[in-house]
């Protein structure tokens, strides 16, 4: 054989290599999770949410490497209609390829648990349901991490991994209501009140109306006592302070000592 076509062919041969070694480090290194992913880490995605949002998301959180393999990753399990809607739980740093194939509904080997919050649960009734829906739950850590948090753990239906932690829950819990009071910004800042005294508001009124007239009327009302310096005088906060109903309240307890206390504070 020629030495020059030899000498031809291991050079193409060893450039094909080469290439091909490029390539699949470069693979590796897009598929393998970024040194900045954050476990246990989660992420709640809501109906209508695009592709894009979902990518930038994990993206700036640290989980993936690429937004572009990504998004290629997902359209090649399925498209952008076949998104799966919940809350995604990864308790150690997890593979892009990993990651798209649950989100895209494809990892059909773990069943989340389907948990609904109604409005106007309390956090001690959150960490009821989540004890009952999930497998050895810690309620109490729950209680001791959402507290200070009453009234900022939306509400609303999530699709836990059974094994779901407490930190995970209420930072799901808490991210989805920045991300639904969030189109709100300008409003609460035109209502000239804070949102920790909206919040707060919207709690007693969830529990004295009958329903969205009530709401209306009721939430005029008290909001003028607030403005003439007048006690509230409702029942509602007693269900914090002594776990009672409004049928359950004794004159006893409506004369607490209790800075709750709407009818002395």
């Amino acid at each position: 054989m020629d030495p020059q076509k030899h000498l031809k062919r291991a050079a193409v041969l060893l450039v094909i290599i080469l290439v091909l070694y490029i390539l699949v480090s470069l693979a590796s290194y897009l598929l393998s999770p970024p040194k900045s992913f954050p476990s246990p880490y989660s992420v709640t995605i809501d109906n209508g949410q695009s592709l894009f949002s979902i990518s930038k998301e994990l993206e700036d959180d640290g989980v993936i490497k690429s937004r572009r393999v990504f998004e290629m990753l997902m359209l090649t399990f399925g498209n952008d209609k076949t998104i799966s809607r919940g809350e995604y739980y990864f308790d150690k740093p997890t593979g892009v390829v990993s990651i798209a194939l649950r989100i895209s509904g494809r990892d059909f080997g773990i069943d989340r648990t389907k948990v609904t919050f109604p409005e106007g649960f309390t956090n001690r009734q959150m960490s009821e349901r989540l004890g009952v829906e999930l497998h050895n739950f810690d309620t109490k850590l729950f209680l001791d991490l959402s507290k200070g948090s009453e009234g900022y753990l939306f509400p609303d239906t999530y699709h836990f991994m059974p094994w779901a932690t407490p930190d995970a829950v209420v930072n799901t819990l808490k991210k989805t209501f920045d991300q639904k009071t969030k189109i709100f910004s300008k409003d609460i800042e035109d209502s000239e009140h804070s949102l920790k005294d909206i919040i707060v508001m919207a709690s007693i009124i969830e529990k004295e109306a009958n329903g969205e007239n009530d709401r209306a009327v009721i939430s005029g009302i008290l909001w003028k006592r607030i403005d003439k310096g007048i006690p509230l005088q409702v029942d509602a906060p007693f269900l914090y302070i002594l776990g009672k109903e409004s049928s359950e309240l004794t004159r006893n307890d409506l004369a607490i000592d209790s800075p709750f206390n709407t009818y002395k504070y």
